[in-house]
C-alpha cells in the first residue's frame, strides 16, 4: 500500500478549509466530511453524477505569485471550457490566515477518476471529491 506523501499539517488544513461555491443568489459554504443541505439542492437542481472542487493554485502547496496563480487558473477554466464541464467558480478559504484565498472551480458531471487526473495535471496534492451524498470528501493525489 502507498503512502500518502502530503503531510498531516497540510492535510489538517485541507480538511479545515472553508469551499465556496460561487453560487447565485447566495454562495455555498462547504466543510470536509460534513453534509450539506444546500448542495444537496444544488446537486439534485443539476442531475449529475459525481462533483469536484479543483484549484489550479500554489501547485505541490509552493506558494506562487498571484499572477502565476491567476495565469493557472485561467488554464483550468480553458481545459474545463473545452471540454464542456458544467463549472463555477469558487474559493478555497483558510480560516486560520495562513494561506491566502484560492481561486477554485466546483465541477459537475465528472468522474471521480478524471478528476483525480485533473487535480494530478495541475499538480495539486488534493481534490475535493462530492458524490450524490453531498458529503465533500478530501481525496490526496500523492
Amino acid at each position: 500500500m502507498t503512502r500518502p506523501t502530503v503531510s498531516q499539517q497540510l492535510v489538517d488544513s485541507y480538511v479545515n478549509t472553508l469551499y465556496r461555491i460561487d453560487t447565485a443568489p447566495q454562495p455555498i459554504c462547504l466543510s470536509i466530511d460534513e453534509f450539506s443541505q444546500p448542495l444537496a439542492l444544488l446537486l439534485q437542481k443539476t442531475n449529475r453524477q459525481g462533483s469536484a472542487i479543483i484549484s489550479a493554485y500554489n501547485p505541490l502547496s509552493r506558494q506562487l505569485f498571484d499572477a502565476q496563480n491567476l495565469q493557472a487558473h485561467e488554464q483550468l477554466r480553458l481545459y474545463l471550457h473545452n471540454h464542456a464541464y458544467s463549472f463555477t467558480e469558487g474559493r478555497n478559504i483558510d480560516p486560520t490566515g495562513q494561506w491566502p484565498i484560492e481561486k477554485s472551480f466546483f465541477v459537475s458531471g465528472i468522474d471521480l477518476n478524471t478528476a483525480q487526473t485533473l487535480g494530478r495535471q495541475f499538480k495539486q496534492n488534493a481534490i475535493i471529491w462530492i458524490d450524490s451524498d453531498a458529503i465533500p470528501r478530501l481525496i490526496l493525489l500523492r
